[in-house]
């Protein structure tokens, strides 16, 4: 899968697919000199499950570019193995008029990237596996 959003109707259908998507700490990047936001994220695969009935996940990435500033909250940067469940984004604007995106997990961790504009790519990246249930929170090494 290849997705682009330019808008926030847009992120809306990224943010959809990402649900229930496994992020380990290590995996997650931001390069302030190229105002980038990366993340590599093992996403359930919700259209093998609606066409095919069944339990895939694959690897993606998940790039987000013009990023001001990334803060989080609820996540140990340092427990690298921690592995965070995507449970959907919001999107609103601040006092700046820039837009800000917040990427919620579960235990209430969020990370929350300050943009100017939606600028997000997703790309599926390699071959993907079958699991035996959505929320089982092991299977990001199965």
């Amino acid at each position: 899968m290849k997705l682009n959003a330019i808008d926030t109707e847009e992120l809306k259908i990224i943010a959809t697919v990402l649900q229930d998507g496994l992020i380990e700490v290590n995996d997650v990047r931001y390069l302030p000199s190229i105002r980038t936001f990366i993340v590599m994220i093992t996403r359930f695969m919700w259209e093998e499950k609606i066409v095919n009935k069944t339990n895939n996940r694959t690897k993606a990435v998940l790039v987000f570019e013009d990023v001001l500033a990334v803060h989080s909250k609820n996540i140990d940067q340092m427990d690298k193995a921690k592995v965070l469940e995507l449970l959907t984004f919001n999107f609103y604007y601040n006092k700046s008029k820039n837009i800000e995106i917040e990427l919620l997990f579960n235990n209430d961790a969020t990370i929350k990237l300050e943009t100017e504009v939606v600028q997000a790519k997703l790309e599926d990246q390699g071959d993907s596996w079958t699991v035996e249930e959505v929320n089982k929170k092991n299977d990001a090494q199965t």
